[in-house]
């Protein structure tokens, strides 16, 4: 968990979720990338005299709607690699019996 705080993805590799850790680790640097993108156009608005204020308050806006979406999506990271850290080492088995019935074998290892 703590590795995905900083690293875009870096819990799903952790755990070997590499899809989910490539999908989580894109959106999460593409946001940063359009973060980045609006705050060089917002300074570049300031410090040009003849900007309007509408396009000024638009480029807030964005940078308003990409960080809560930053939010979201890393929020979602974190939960997503603490859950699957805690189901690492969760095995399942589904298999069929002689009759045709779903038979269901569930372990788990405990270390201590």
């Amino acid at each position: 968990m703590l590795l995905t705080t900083f690293v875009p993805g870096g819990g799903q590799f952790y755990t070997e979720r590499y899809v989910k850790g490539i999908i989580i680790g894109g959106a999460q640097s593409y946001l940063l990338y359009k973060e980045v993108q609006t705050q060089i156009r917002l300074n570049e608005i300031e410090r040009d005299i003849s900007a309007l204020p509408e396009e000024k308050q638009n480029l807030l806006n964005q940078r308003g709607q990409i960080g809560w979406w930053m939010a979201l999506v890393w929020t979602l990271g974190i939960l997503d690699a603490y859950v699957d850290a805690q189901l690492y080492n969760f095995e399942s088995d589904l298999s069929l019996d002689q009759m045709g019935s779903v038979k269901t074998t569930l372990s788990f290892k405990i270390y201590y």
